[in-house]
């Protein structure tokens, strides 16, 4: 009897045993990895905006679901790829993972010092001024004080250069137009003078003739007609000098270059292209001669018809 108590233990006792090795089971993952290979290798590997450490060639740990890997390399712009985790899975990334070479954008403006906004945000800097960018269209725009904001499209592509010289259009410039009458042989009411500054006209021998920066000359037998400095006239004492261009377009926005010794104090009337004058008060103005009548006689004395730009600000070329 008591040997049949015995078995009759060791039986209950194996029986709990396996019960409880029965129930005994490994916890179910939570995360998984990410492999991810890129070209070129040795890009930091960042997971959901944090720098993980690690470098391509390399792998990292993920909880089970989305997330967004970045991968980043000086010299490089940043490619960020959308994964999704598995638990005790790997997630693979080994195509699509090619980084894009930075390229070089630089941007001049004449005048300098203009603000540079790049897709709508503000760089915080001025030109000159280089910045490296991805492959692509960047919009840009340039904003200075008294000048327009100007705008244009340019293209950085895959490691190489761009360079973008700008020039900006002033808003504070003055346009005039004015007609004028050949010096000899007019009337009070035929002004053969021009203040540029103004854009009025007056006589040569008028009380306000000390205003008068250019006039249209004729001499006693009609010969000659220019368009000339007021200080060669001897009533008045204004002189001015003249630059002619090979340009026709007076909008073409072009600068003046710096007044020169090279500069005359006349051009003929027949003169299609604009030209630079450098007036007695430092002040550059951009003119041309743009109609032409008259016979010429005392009945009917020549006339020219001039239009100018005219820059307020002293010693500055830009238009």
């Amino acid at each position: 009897m008591k040997q049949k108590l015995i078995i009759i233990l060791s039986l209950l006792l194996s029986i709990t045993f396996i019960s409880c090795d029965d129930s005994t089971t490994d916890p179910l993952p939570t995360s998984g990895t990410i492999y991810i290979e890129s070209e070129p290798p040795g890009a930091e590997i960042w997971l959901d905006g944090d720098n993980t450490g690690v470098v391509t060639p390399g792998r990292v740990e993920a909880e089970a679901g989305p997330h967004i890997v970045t991968l980043k390399k000086e010299g490089y712009g940043d490619l960020s790829l959308n994964v999704s985790v598995t638990a005790g899975e790997e997630f693979i990334l080994t195509s699509g993972t090619t980084l894009s070479q930075l390229g070089t954008l630089i941007i001049q403006s004449q005048p300098s010092g203009a603000t540079i906004w790049i897709d709508g945000e503000n760089t915080g800097q001025v030109t000159p001024n280089n910045f490296s960018k991805e492959d692509g269209n960047y919009t840009v725009v340039l904003q200075l004080t008294d000048y327009a904001d100007t705008t244009f499209v340019t293209q950085v592509a895959n490691g190489g250069t761009t360079t973008e010289n700008v020039e900006l259009r002033p808003t504070f410039l003055q346009k005039f137009k004015v007609k004028i009458w050949e010096s000899f042989g007019t009337t009070a009411a035929q002004p053969s003078g021009v203040d540029l500054s103004s854009g009025n006209a007056y006589g040569t021998s008028s009380a306000d003739n000390d205003k008068v920066d250019i006039y249209y000359f004729s001499n006693s037998d009609g010969t000659s007609f220019l368009v000339q400095s007021a200080h060669l006239n001897a009533n008045m004492n204004r002189e001015t000098f003249f630059n002619v261009t090979n340009n026709a377009n007076l909008n073409d926005g072009l600068n003046s270059p710096e007044k020169t010794s090279s500069w005359g104090n006349s051009v003929d009337e027949g003169e299609d292209n604009y030209m630079f004058l450098y007036d007695a008060d430092g002040h550059y103005s951009k003119l041309q001669i743009v109609n032409r009548g008259g016979l010429g006689t005392t009945d009917d004395p020549a006339w020219v018809e001039v239009e100018w730009f005219y820059n307020p600000k002293q010693n500055d070329i830009n238009f």
